[in-house]
């Protein structure tokens, strides 16, 4: 273990966020996304396995050390479906409380966006569309201290 870090990360999900570039897209999954045929489609997906059920609160770490695209106009996307539950909401503050704006699309196109993830962080949420990709940004001298 290491101070200041979450305790739910893994040794993998931190290797995956140092190693990820601007403008490349993880996934962070409900237990119900078809996240195997997704790593079929892309061998270079990872998949790592987070066991928590909120999304919310992993994102919440996450963007804590993950700095958002600023060069497009929405730097993270989910389901449509995700607007019938409190997993919108908690989405959309995190996002827009780190200089971003969610997109929301129909399921189908989700899952094309999907494919172009370079990884994929499984949880066991079980939030209907709960899923959520965040696109990376530029880490600045500033951000270091």
């Amino acid at each position: 273990m290491l101070k200041h870090i979450p305790k739910i990360f893994t040794p993998d999900l931190l290797k995956l966020l140092m190693e990820m570039g601007h403008g490349e897209e993880i996934l962070i999954s409900d237990g119900n996304f078809p996240q195997k045929s997704m790593s079929v489609h892309n061998i270079k997906n990872a998949s790592i396995y987070i066991p928590t059920c909120n999304i919310a609160d992993l994102l919440k770490d996450i963007l804590h050390f993950f700095p958002l695209d600023y060069a497009v106009e929405a730097a993270a996307f989910a389901m449509e479906s995700v607007t019938e539950g409190q997993r919108y909401g908690e989405y959309t503050q995190l996002i827009e409380e780190n200089g971003s704006k969610l997109e929301l699309v129909e399921r189908f196109k989700f899952y094309d966006l999907a494919e172009k993830a370079v990884g994929i962080i499984v949880t066991a949420d079980s939030t209907k569309g709960g899923n959520i990709l965040i696109k990376k940004g530029v880490v600045k001298d500033d951000d270091m201290k």
